[in-house]
């Protein structure tokens, strides 16, 4: 049985599967990151294996920024699963609570924010593998390239959630800014996929 209150990241990996089959949280966001991560795990290997034949401060480098956006992506797994139970407790207040209405505009930011950083995480690693490729050797090239669709599927992956909860943000300017967001992401990821596999 799986332990629903231990961080996503101690979770086996087929107790988690199990949860998001059976279980409300966590969902798409959660998934996706994780998803973006193991994407990424993959684009690193072929630097890391690379790097084991042909030591370059270049790849180096890749490598150290590979790691750092793995450390800030993997906390968003969390922050999604609190920031939706945070949303559906909002939506859960009696209409008329009189608090109702703001604690559902905040909780919607945050629904908002969270996907919208995951998936600018998720385009500065497709930007890395692009910029990676010339330094990973040829043999490891499918392992990056199928990383990068991961974490390409990933992004758009979460920015269902932006458009799920941006309809409940408190004004036709915050609605218009995380639009203008998402479409700016989604169209990044887009043509940077492109450039990796094109």
């Amino acid at each position: 049985m799986p332990d629903n209150t231990a961080p996503l990241w101690e979770h086996r990996l087929s107790d988690f599967s199990d949860t998001v089959a059976r279980e409300p949280m966590p969902g798409c966001g959660a998934v996706a990151v994780v998803s973006a991560d193991l994407g990424l795990a993959l684009v690193l290997k072929g630097l890391h294996l690379s790097q084991r034949h042909d030591t370059t401060a270049l790849r180096q480098a890749l490598i150290d920024e590979g790691g750092s956006l793995k450390q800030r992506l993997a906390p968003l797994a969390q922050e999604d699963v609190a920031a939706f139970e945070a949303f559906i407790a909002a939506v859960g207040r009696h209409e008329e609570d009189e608090g109702r209405q703001s604690a559902l505009h905040a909780a919607a930011a945050t629904a908002v924010e969270v996907p919208l950083k995951t998936a600018q995480l998720c385009a500065a690693a497709l930007a890395l593998t692009q910029q990676a490729e010339e330094h990973i050797e040829q043999q490891f090239i499918s392992d990056a390239h199928a990383g990068a669709r991961l974490i390409h599927a990933s992004l758009h992956s979460v920015l269902l959630n932006v458009d799920a909860n941006a309809k409940q943000l408190g004004s036709d300017a915050a609605r218009g800014k995380a639009r203008l967001s998402r479409d700016d992401l989604s169209q990044r990821a887009d043509a940077l996929l492109t450039a990796i596999t094109g």
